[in-house]
């Protein structure tokens, strides 16, 4: 969609469900002008958007037409406000063709501005929060895809050694029963993500799509695979990341996948039975802390020669996914920290993100 009809749809938007009096104008040459302002901007600013100077409830405004459809993710669109906001006095609203309902919600986390036009205009400075609302189902919201079928998507997308499988060959490659996989493909197929082919009398898993368009159809399902965090200290240093499975998450994962800065306390995730293997270990002590700097307070009573670190028990293996040799998945990983309220951290997930596309064929 070009800038002048995504304004057009934008100006008849806000005056259907605003009214004549939100804009004082009644056509978009009346309301809209372009912003002159704009080719002071630094490039990647002045390429990535379109300005408009208006007038919105009698305060000035800034229009901030995304050029692409897809538009940036919401941390860059938040950055890239917040700059422009530095040679703008007034509001800058961000307007984009279509977001998704994820996108959706972390533009609204951020407190940024936007509109879509014919679904919603978001204004936190003005109390404004308008959206097209639909007629609730009878049915109940559907849950989270449960840990299995989980693992089998993310697979599919990274690996893309999934689809075509016959259900006892997808048992034996992820190490789930054939039971648990039949149960995976029953979440699965209703939700339109994979369908049942059938190959004489055995059930062959087909994926409706792969790559990106797989994560972006399975993402409202998709939850973070992290039941349990726990700090222990290690007494064998030495051989303290030897014999229990473990790989590396959480911000040690993040710093190795991209430039964040390591913590130089170590993360690692395992399973529920290597969890309950280290907990029966007399060289392993859980701590009750729930920091890093709790946990070195802690460790440092009773000894410092210990080694301190956090586990993180997931509710899939961590290696039947990853094809890093010490590392979780980046799709996993980028689930696990959806709750970090860290800009470091939100940042290094978006370049994370973006690094999966750019490498899968």
């Amino acid at each position: 969609m070009d800038a002048e009809k995504l304004l057009t749809d934008t100006t008849n938007y806000l005056l259907e469900i605003l009214g004549p009096d939100s804009t004082g104008a009644g056509s978009v040459s009346a309301w809209a002008e372009p912003w002159l302002d704009a080719e002071q901007l630094p490039f990647y600013l002045h390429n990535s958007y379109s300005y408009y100077t208006a007038a919105l409830f009698g305060q000035a405004c800034l229009l901030m037409l995304a050029k692409t459809p897809e538009g940036e993710t919401p941390a860059v669109v938040r950055k890239h406000r917040q700059a422009v906001s530095k040679h703008f006095p007034g509001e800058v609203l961000y307007v984009i063709e279509a977001v998704s309902s994820y996108n959706r919600k972390r533009l609204i986390e951020q407190r940024v501005p936007f509109l879509v036009p014919g679904n919603q205009l978001y204004l936190p400075s003005m109390g404004v929060d308008l959206r097209e609302y639909f007629k609730p189902s009878k049915q109940a919201e559907p849950e989270h895809l449960g840990a299995p079928a989980q693992a089998i998507v993310l697979r599919e997308i990274l690996l893309r050694d999934c689809t075509g499988l016959p259900s006892k060959a997808l048992a034996s490659r992820l190490g789930y029963s054939p039971m648990t996989i039949t149960r995976a493909i029953n979440e699965l197929t209703p939700r339109r993500l994979a369908t049942i082919e059938y190959v004489g009398k055995e059930k062959h898993l087909r994926f409706s799509a792969q790559g990106r368009s797989l994560w972006d159809a399975a993402l409202p399902e998709l939850q973070s695979p992290v039941k349990k965090r726990a700090w222990l200290a290690w007494r064998d240093k030495p051989n303290s990341e030897i014999g229990f499975g473990g790989l590396v998450t959480g911000e040690s994962a993040l710093a190795h996948y991209t430039s964040l800065a390591d913590t130089g306390v170590k993360q690692w995730a395992i399973d529920q039975d290597a969890w309950l293997g280290l907990t029966k270990r007399a060289n392993v002590k859980i701590l009750a802390s729930g920091s890093a700097d709790a946990a070195l307070t802690e460790r440092n009573q009773f000894s410092k020669e210990r080694e301190v670190m956090e586990i993180e028990v997931w509710s899939y293996r961590p290696r039947i996914i990853t094809s890093e040799e010490h590392a979780v998945d980046p799709l996993s990983l980028w689930l696990s920290l959806a709750n970090s309220n860290d800009e470091r951290i939100e940042i290094a997930r978006e370049t994370l993100l973006e690094q999966v596309w750019n490498r899968l064929p």
